[in-house]
């Protein structure tokens, strides 16, 4: 059987592509929902607010080293650096993201204060207390044990650090057939395996140790980026099977298209909510 490492690696090097035609990947280098208010008009715009926020929240500082935790093709990771000027180390499992983010480290002049390395988050090989801010924008979602990945975030923060992670969550501890079926449909079309509710999620937090443990629901600012992934999926879809047929795409790449029409869906039913979560090392 395949290994969720695998499967995720699988997953985000297929559907490149995809982020690329259809979520400003190249601009923005964001694979990340988007926070849509009253300082947003664009996709881009969105993409960026959700950084921003981020960064407001776990109020990081020039002085800060900051983990990227499953950092893409380095979106998060530039951002910081050149917003705030700190030094970002970004980690993902996928050497082919790794290769893209060094190079768009370099042609935005920021390669000096970033560095990016193929490491598992859960298991990384950085001494005790290395940063002072750990931060995970929708890949902590992809851990097989949630937990795992809290117990190695307070194990890497400094005293006073903090951990920000932006994500889903799920919304109900039993799910009828039909209801598993539509989330099973979403969460395996992108390599997730499932998601944990916040209330397991103030446990993990509890149980290593974090205090001051912060939760800001964000569903109604990442409803518009839902519902544009929906509307896109559904015309995507047909081309996809299309192009499966004809051998230029494969089925990874079609689940990735089901996925976003089912994330809508099933994030209408109230069936999962995204939130922030800041929790801080005393």
């Amino acid at each position: 059987m395949q290994s969720n490492t695998n499967k995720i690696i699988e997953y985000y090097n297929s559907c490149e592509c995809d982020y690329r035609i259809f979520w400003d990947l190249d601009r923005s280098m964001a694979m990340h929902a988007g926070f849509w208010d009253s300082k947003t008009k664009t996709l881009k715009d969105a993409l960026m607010r959700e950084n921003e926020l981020l960064a407001e929240i776990s109020d990081i500082k020039l002085q800060d080293k900051v983990l990227d935790a499953g950092c893409g093709i380095g979106g998060s990771s530039i951002f910081l650096a050149k917003k705030l000027g700190c030094e970002v180390v970004g980690i993902t499992l996928s050497e082919k993201q790794v290769d893209k983010a060094r190079k768009n480290a370099k042609a935005h002049g920021v390669d000096s204060l970033v560095r990016f390395e193929v490491m598992n988050f859960c298991h990384t090989t950085f001494p005790d207390a290395s940063f002072d801010v750990v931060w995970g924008i929708e890949s902590v979602c992809h851990a097989e044990d949630k937990l795992s990945f809290v117990r190695e975030a307070f194990r890497l923060l400094k005293k006073g650090g903090r951990l920000i992670m932006a994500d889903g969550f799920s919304l109900k501890a039993v799910y009828t057939k039909a209801e598993a079926d539509e989330m099973r449909y979403w969460l395996n079309g992108w390599g997730v395996d499932r998601l944990d509710s916040r209330e397991q999620f103030y446990n993990h937090f509890a149980s290593c140790g974090f205090e001051n443990v912060l939760c800001h629901d964000m569903t109604a600012s990442v409803m518009p980026s839902s519902k544009r992934l929906y509307k896109i999926s559904l015309p995507a879809i047909a081309c996809s099977k299309f192009g499966e047929w004809l051998g230029w795409r494969s089925s990874i790449q079609t689940h990735n298209l089901w996925a976003a029409y089912y994330q809508y869906l099933t994030l209408k039913k109230e069936l999962w909510e995204y939130a922030i979560f800041c929790a801080y090392k005393k």
